[in-house]
């Protein structure tokens, strides 16, 4: 009787350990990477949160890996792993550049898909400054994937400040303007 009671408890322990990795890939796929029933480390949550962005889709779990090594991907890139990963999508990133031509870049890294200008001033104004920042999150060319901030500045008694103005409209603006000429690109290049 006691070999039975033994037997039966664990069996029905060996059938919830297994259930319990179905309810958790379920739990995934309503949480994503918020799922309240995974314990994951901040650097483990801020790569899940960065791989949910860029692909609008919740993240396996079993396939998320910290790993230096995979995270850079060495292999599969034609050679000794010392080659370099599309990350962004091409024709986004071209028609950002291309918008944002008429001013001094600041930084244009194309494998994290982020440009920023350098500080532009108005003749008009050499008080107030702005600065543009566009972040490409994809490598599909998705509404979704482009990002663009306003950064602007009032100098008061010689110190600059935020001028606190919305600039909403014009974010969205320029949003669809790298939007449109990224379509254009993307069907010229499938001519």
């Amino acid at each position: 009787m006691k070999n039975l009671i033994i037997l039966l408890t664990l069996f029905l322990l060996s059938s919830c350990a297994g259930n319990n990795e179905e309810v958790l890939a379920n739990m995934d796929k309503v949480y994503g990477c918020d799922n309240p029933h995974r314990q994951l480390t901040d650097i483990e949550y801020n790569i899940c949160i960065d791989k949910q962005r860029a692909t609008g889709e919740p993240i396996e779990f079993d396939k998320l890996s910290t790993n230096f090594r995979d995270l850079l991907n060495f292999e599969g890139r034609g050679g000794g792993g010392g080659g370099y990963a599309i990350t962004v999508n091409k024709p986004l990133w071209d028609s950002a550049l291309k918008i944002t031509k008429q001013y001094p870049l600041k930084i244009a890294d194309n494998q994290g898909g982020y440009i920023e200008t350098d500080w532009i001033y108005s003749i008009e104004n050499l008080n107030q400054r702005c600065a543009i920042k566009i972040s490409i999150l994809s490598t599909e060319l998705v509404s979704n994937a482009v990002e663009t901030n306003f950064l602007c500045q009032k100098e008061v008694d010689e110190i600059w400040i935020a001028d606190g103005n919305d600039y909403t409209n014009e974010e969205k603006q320029l949003t669809l303007k790298i939007l449109n000429e990224a379509s254009k690109i993307s069907q010229l290049s499938n001519l």
